[in-house]
């Protein structure tokens, strides 16, 4: 499946979710599933949007 096209908005909050990991990872937590479902999470909404069903 191809990556959706995402807003500035939708970028920004990927950004903010990948810094949290980074100090997580910073801190010895290396398993982070939130971090991980979080961006697919953006990623599925923008799958939607672009189909047309928000």
């Amino acid at each position: 499946m191809p990556e959706p096209k995402l807003t500035a908005w939708e970028k920004a909050q990927i950004v903010r979710l990948e810094i949290r990991g980074v100090r997580r990872a910073a801190a010895g937590i290396t398993h982070q599933p939130d971090i991980d479902a979080g961006i697919e999470r953006i990623k599925e909404k923008a799958r939607k949007r672009a189909q047309g069903r928000q």
